[in-house]
């Protein structure tokens, strides 16, 4: 099968992931995370300025219009799970026991600070949290504060078991999208993370 025809689970209506589609094929890309990711970890308000400094200077000019491509094809492809994410977790998390929003182990990763940063300039006003074994600070008693685009990916792309049930539950097609979408996020988040490690070789 030819990676055109691997792209066609992508919604027509997002433009720039059937694009990047096209280039990068379907393939799942797994393996992204990285456990020894330093900035997966708290950190408090003074740390995470300094963190957003340095990765600004980090980035390098040549790059810059191929990152912001790739950015904006997760924003595209983040905002259209938005719908399905919320009334999935409208139908669960309510009777949920173990809930995942304030696992120790939500945090920020550098392919979400790489995003953030080339898509809008800056980022959300800290990490999760500022200690461990403490409640995610964007967490309130009606859901996240922050608006899909803005939060850390593994809050989008992990369905606990009532979810995965739900999607199962979704006409072929529409499961088909939804894996689609999701997996082309991931591969797009891995080639922001290879172009700026490649940058960081680069001469500016």
């Amino acid at each position: 099968m030819t990676r055109r025809k691997k792209g066609i689970h992508i919604p027509a209506e997002l433009s720039i992931l059937a694009k990047l589609a096209q280039e990068y094929g379907h393939a799942d890309p797994s393996g992204e995370v990285d456990d020894a990711d330093r900035f997966k970890q708290p950190y408090n308000e003074v740390q995470w300025q300094g963190i957003s400094t340095e990765l600004k200077k980090s980035f390098a000019p040549h790059d810059w219009e191929r990152m912001r491509l790739l950015a904006q094809g997760i924003r595209e492809g983040l905002l259209w799970c938005d719908e399905t994410m919320d009334r999935y977790c409208g139908a669960t998390c309510h009777a949920c026991r173990d809930f995942c929003c304030d696992a120790n182990g939500i945090y920020y990763d550098l392919a979400d600070l790489i995003y953030l940063l080339i898509l809008d300039g800056d980022l959300p006003v800290s990490q999760t949290r500022a200690k461990r074994n403490t409640s995610c600070r964007y967490l309130s008693a009606e859901g996240c504060i922050l608006p899909r685009m803005c939060r850390p990916f593994i809050c989008t792309w992990y369905l606990c078991e009532p979810q995965m049930e739900l999607l199962e539950a979704e006409p072929i097609p529409f499961q088909k999208q939804f894996t689609a979408v999701t997996q082309m996020i991931r591969r797009c988040r891995r080639q922001l993370l290879a172009l700026h490690e490649t940058s960081l070789r680069k001469p500016l």
